[in-house]
C-alpha cells in the first residue's frame, strides 16, 4: 500500500467531515490549554501562599489598607497586632467542629492605633455561653494568622443577635472602618484565662512545599492536547492509506 502523498492528505483534510473533525479538535485544544493555564495559576498562588505563610510575622496594618483587600501573597502571613478588644462588636459564627465537637468560633474586632478595626478569630467554645467568651479588657498584642473572608457561605446574612454563618464583612458588619479578612489568633499578651480553644490555620508555617498536584495537572491537560492533535492526524492518515472501492475491487 502506497504512502499517501501531501496533496492526499489535503484534499481529504478538506473533505466536510475533516473539517467537522477539525473544528471540534480545536475546541478540545482550546479548552484543555484553558485548564492547564487554570491549573498552572493555582500552582503560583499556593506557592505564593505557602511563601508568605513562612515569612517573619508583620504588623498587620501594613499589608491590610482599609478599604482594600487582601491578596493571594498575604494570605496566610503571619501577623501582629496591637490593640484594644470591642466587645460589643463581637460575633459568634456558628456550626464549627474542633476535634469532631460541636461548638462555635468567637470572633472579636480589635481596634488598632489608627482607629480601624481587624477581626480576630480568638477561637473555638463549645458553646456561646462558655466560659472564655468574652475577651480580656485593656490593650493586648496579637500574632497570627492572615486569612481571607470566607467565600463558601458567600452573601450570608448577620442572624439573630450577634450569631453570623460565615467571616465576611458583610455578615460581621463592622462598617467601613474593618479591614478585609480576618486574624486567626494564636498567641496573645497578656494572655487571658479562660479563653477560647485555638483553632489550627490552614496555611503551612514551615517549608514552602512545590504544589506537584497542581503543577501535574496542568501538564496532563497540555498532553491532552497534544493528544487530540495527534489523533486527527493519525486518522487522517489511516483515511488516506485506506483503499479507494474501486482499488478494493481490482
Amino acid at each position: 500500500m502506497a504512502r499517501p502523498t501531501a496533496n492526499e492528505l489535503w484534499r481529504l483534510a478538506r473533505t466536510p467531515a475533516y473539517i467537522l473533525r477539525a473544528l471540534l479538535g480545536l475546541l478540545l485544544i482550546a479548552l484543555f490549554i484553558f485548564l492547564g493555564h487554570w491549573q498552572w495559576e493555582r500552582t503560583q498562588d499556593a506557592l505564593a501562599s505557602e511563601r508568605a505563610s513562612a515569612a517573619v510575622p508583620v504588623a498587620v496594618d501594613d499589608l491590610n489598607q482599609v478599604g482594600q483587600p487582601i491578596t493571594n501573597e498575604t494570605v496566610g502571613r503571619p501577623v501582629i497586632a496591637v490593640g484594644v478588644y470591642q466587645p460589643a462588636l463581637q460575633r459568634v459564627v456558628v456550626q464549627r467542629e474542633l476535634h469532631d465537637s460541636p461548638g462555635v468560633w468567637v470572633v472579636t474586632p480589635l481596634r488598632l492605633a489608627d482607629g480601624s478595626l481587624i477581626a480576630v478569630m480568638r477561637g473555638w467554645l463549645p458553646a456561646v455561653d462558655a466560659p472564655g467568651i468574652d475577651p480580656p479588657s485593656g490593650e493586648v498584642r496579637i500574632q497570627g494568622v492572615l486569612q481571607a473572608d470566607e467565600s463558601f457561605y458567600k452573601g450570608a446574612e448577620q442572624a439573630a443577635g450577634s450569631t453570623v454563618a460565615a467571616i465576611s464583612q458583610q455578615s460581621l458588619n463592622w462598617g467601613p472602618a474593618a479591614r478585609a479578612g480576618y486574624v486567626t489568633l494564636q498567641s496573645q499578651v497578656p494572655d487571658a484565662k479562660p479563653s477560647p480553644q485555638p483553632v489550627p490555620v490552614n496555611a503551612q508555617a514551615n517549608d514552602v512545599a512545590f504544589p506537584l498536584q497542581n503543577f501535574f495537572y496542568a501538564f496532563q491537560w497540555w498532553v491532552f492536547a497534544l493528544f487530540v492533535v495527534g489523533v486527527y492526524f493519525r486518522w487522517l492518515w489511516l483515511d488516506a492509506q485506506a483503499p479507494t472501492r474501486d482499488e478494493a475491487l481490482d
